[in-house]
């Protein structure tokens, strides 16, 4: 199934074991008043990795991945708006594949959206939504990047190319030596370091090398002369896995920061993955940070601030999570940060077949990481 490729990540390489923290410390940090944000219920749909924009007068803007049509697994970019008052506007497509035949023929998925100044094409846009995307005959992925003077926007203008593309130089697939295809680049995640153009991009890479999450300061000020410049791998240091038993590493993160007291927030997904349908979810989500300038330097450790677990939120899984930001990628309050996560039913109440499949089962909640 296509679909999975977009928001699954393996690990071809085991990581050393290091010495191991306490799991009991994380319990400094709670998560709570956890409510049902959106889904497509009752129908064969699903609604996932959400992005958010909260701007100054409390209105919170979603934009996440769902499926137009029953049944067909095909993504495209959706966004509502939440008032403050808690009523939100119906769902509307806002970015969709291109045509037959092109790059991103086949899924777009992943958004995150940040403002700006970005020019292109003669024009100056005051937001940018980075997206994970493919072409339909092929496996991987890559990044590319709309942009809009609008959160509210019906359509978002496309950047014409590739904004980061696969990691080997040949056409189609990579092949790996167990018998898969590398996953590619995808699963971005972005905030404004001068809230112009300039950009700290992560984003999930899965090829030969492995899995991995890498990131690159780019400036967009101008795309009409943008060029690709080399990326770093991202510090995992501090990151452990489900069991506690060994390092983690990971992908399909999403980021945020607060400059002013020079911290990184992340959360992620836990690994490995459980072994029961849906076995290409995860069970839990973490919430990560460390200093920014330890982030941007590729030193220092993550800390643990909270395991999102299916024993907190009731749910089987808990995956494709976003945090709620502002139009800049900066967090409210660092040390409370509010987190979107989507959720998922297992067997035996979902199975891997027509209206029964866990993709249906895909829906968005928020909760609030606070300290104990």
């Amino acid at each position: 199934m296509m679909l999975i490729s977009l928001f699954s990540c393996t690990k071809e390489n085991t990581p050393e074991k290091p010495l191991l923290p306490d799991p009991t410390d994380e319990s400094r940090y709670d998560f709570i008043n956890q409510e049902e944000v959106f889904g497509f219920y009752n129908q064969s749909r699903y609604s996932y990795c959400p992005s958010l924009v909260k701007e100054l007068d409390g209105n919170v803007h979603l934009f996440f991945c769902g499926n137009p049509e029953q049944l067909v697994m095909v993504d495209h970019i959706y966004h509502i708006q939440i008032h403050p008052d808690g009523t939100q506007t119906l769902p509307e497509s806002v970015v969709q594949p291109g045509p037959s035949g092109s790059w991103d023929d086949h899924h777009i998925c992943d958004p995150s959206v940040i403002g700006g100044s970005f020019r292109m094409g003669g024009n100056t846009y005051k937001y940018a939504m980075f997206y994970l995307t493919n072409q339909y005959d092929v496996y991987y992925n890559e990044v590319g990047v709309a942009f809009s003077n609008d959160l509210s926007a019906g359509q978002w203008v496309k950047y014409p190319q590739q904004l980061l593309k696969k990691t080997w130089a040949h056409e189609g697939d990579e092949q790996l030596p167990n018998g898969g295809k590398s996953w590619g680049v995808g699963q971005p995640s972005a905030v404004s370091l001068d809230q112009k153009g300039e950009v700290l991009l992560t984003y999930t890479v899965g090829d030969k090398n492995g899995t991995r999450i890498e990131w690159v300061r780019l400036n967009l000020t101008d795309m009409d002369t943008y060029e690709p410049i080399p990326s770093t791998r991202m510090v995992d240091n501090g990151l452990v896995n489900i069991d506690y038993t060994g390092r983690d590493y990971t992908c399909n993160s999403d980021f945020a920061i607060d400059p002013e007291e020079n911290v990184i927030v992340m959360v992620r997904p836990v690994q490995p993955h459980p072994t029961t349908y849906p076995a290409y979810l995860n069970q839990s989500l973490e919430v990560n940070y460390m200093p920014l300038d330890d982030f941007l330097s590729s030193s220092g450790k993550w800390e643990v601030m909270v395991r999102i677990a299916p024993y907190l939120t009731g749910f089987a899984r808990n995956h494709n999570a976003g945090l709620e930001r502002d139009p800049y990628g900066v967090l409210e309050n660092w040390k409370a940060p509010v987190v979107y996560y989507t959720v998922s039913k297992e067997a035996p109440d979902v199975t891997p077949s027509a209206t029964s499949h866990a993709e249906w089962t895909y829906h968005i909640w928020r909760g609030e990481v606070i300290k104990q």
